[in-house]
């Protein structure tokens, strides 16, 4: 795994598991074992290139209403972001808990809901020079997915990915998900886009979040229609 120069983890520190997840801290008691995986920048919030202030923060059109109806649903609401920015020294873990703090208490204040935060804080593949390896977490690499499926016992080819990159699509087709790119932030069209598509498009999260509700009803309506009567 690819490190930016004296980037300290917690596996350089100790060889123990470097820590992935933002929020929340300690044990997780798993509840849907399916989720929602969401990108951030340009999903929830505005794509401010590498945001971090929370003054700032401001959120993607729609998305405040797609994560309401996302929160009435059976589904763990797992948020995965590249955040390259601390590798590149915009800005620090400590302001990136920062960030998402704000964004989540906006969420909430909304009526929504997030139930954890995952971060890659390692360079993202286009950042790297000739020779270094790109790390398993930076998407479109599902390393921050799998550890959110073991941590909250998800079933990823049950879950959803959502995200505005082809990146994001990627790393939700690697672990089986069914996968939303929504047309806010880059809307697919980032650099160097890799050339995978995804199960639908949608105009924002709350067109996403619409899709995510159709499917699980109509895997109620199909319960219901096998059911002994």
């Amino acid at each position: 795994m690819y490190h930016a120069p004296g980037e300290e983890t917690e596996r350089s520190k100790g060889g123990g598991k470097e820590q992935l997840r933002d929020w929340p801290i300690g044990d997780i008691s798993p509840r849907w074992r399916r989720a929602v995986f969401l990108d951030r920048d340009g999903t929830i919030n505005r794509d401010t290139h590498f945001p971090y202030r929370p003054e700032e923060l401001e959120f993607e059109q729609n998305a405040i209403e797609g994560l309401r109806i996302l929160s009435t649903l059976p589904l763990d609401l797992i948020v995965v972001a590249n955040q390259a920015g601390i590798a590149l020294g915009h800005f620090t873990r400590q302001q990136m808990s920062e960030f998402n703090a704000a964004l989540r208490s906006g969420i909430e204040t909304a009526g929504a809901h997030i139930d954890a935060f995952y971060y890659c804080p390692h360079l993202e593949p286009k950042h790297l020079k000739p020779g270094q390896t790109p790390c398993d977490c930076s998407k479109p690499a599902p390393g921050m997915l799998l550890e959110a499926a073991k941590e909250f016992e998800i079933d990823c080819e049950k879950s959803f990915l959502v995200g505005d990159k082809r990146s994001d699509i990627a790393a939700g087709k690697a672990v089986g998900c069914v996968t939303i790119l929504v047309k806010t932030g880059k809307a697919g069209r980032e650099g160097s886009a890799l050339n995978v598509e995804p199960s639908h498009k949608a105009a924002d999260l709350y067109e996403a979040a619409v899709m995510v509700r159709s499917y699980l009803q109509r895997e109620s309506d199909e319960r219901v229609s096998r059911a002994p009567s």
